[in-house]
């Protein structure tokens, strides 16, 4: 298998900035008004985490830092049994204005985001914020639909897919899109299949929960986002998939239970 779906690397700041994991960058401006200020890194280790009032104060970092442990238990558990490979812990950096990391500068204009060079997971938290009141994305399980997408990156890269996938890219320039949604198409599965592991524990406050996860993933379809922003919907730019698609892989992920079933490059044609 080759390929993947995270947006091509891209320049922000003075580096290069890797893949960039959740968003397409071109309608961040718009909803965040900017960047203004700076802030320096907030490293919140979740593994070694001991006093979550310390760690994760305010509501929204409570709800991520509570996803970000369910997560890693879960991939520390499912690895193994789905691809046979261990599971490596990574952390997660909570930061505001912008913050330097080992792919280059972000801002909050590029919003969450998964290092490869680095193995962490970035977080803008403001953005989060701005996601629930101004794309409708409410709810916890919103938030932490987005951490599941974001440490489905960690695990593609685990696996070696990232690699696999730029490499496709290289290889085969006119579907390099198709390798990108493909990446990003693969880790919504992979949060789904998280999520149905948190249903069948008991977890939901009701059975509709998960439709706050459907519809944070249908918010950020490359469709959604450019008639927002643009007017109009031009597919032959699109990095990340549709809402349609962003929700079919969630989905897919969710009934099956199995991340082994994630292969959305099988689709590539």
């Amino acid at each position: 298998m080759g390929g993947g779906g995270f947006p091509i690397p891209m320049k922000a700041g003075g580096g290069v900035l890797g893949i960039i994991v959740l968003l397409a960058t071109i309608f961040l401006p718009k909803l965040l008004g900017g960047v203004s200020g700076s802030s320096a890194a907030d490293v919140s280790p979740s593994e070694e985490a001991t006093d979550e009032e310390v760690d994760c104060p305010t509501e929204i970092e409570q709800i991520v830092c509570g996803a970000v442990n369910e997560v890693e238990a879960y991939w520390a558990e499912q690895l193994p049994l789905s691809f046979d490979v261990q599971y490596e812990p990574t952390d997660t950096v909570f930061f505001t204005g912008f913050t330097n990391t080992g792919c280059g500068q972000a801002s909050s204009q590029t919003g969450p985001f998964y290092c490869p060079l680095d193995n962490l997971v970035y977080f803008d938290l403001d953005f989060l914020v701005q996601l629930q009141d101004q794309l409708g994305a409410t709810g916890d399980l919103a938030a932490q639909y987005i951490v599941a997408h974001e440490y489905g990156h960690h695990i593609q890269n685990v696996l070696g897919i990232n690699a696999q996938m730029h490499e496709a890219q290289q290889n085969d320039p006119d579907r390099a899109n198709q390798y990108s949604i493909a990446l990003e198409l693969q880790a919504d599965c992979f949060a789904g299949a998280w999520a149905r592991d948190v249903a069948n524990e008991g977890k939901f406050d009701n059975p509709q929960e998960v439709d706050e996860a459907l519809n944070a993933a249908a918010a950020v379809g490359d469709d959604r986002i450019q008639q927002q922003t643009q007017g109009r919907v031009s597919p032959e730019t699109w990095t990340h998939g549709s809402s349609e698609q962003r929700v079919e892989w969630f989905r897919r992920g969710f009934d099956s239970a199995d991340p082994g079933s994630c292969d959305t490059f099988a689709e590539i044609v």
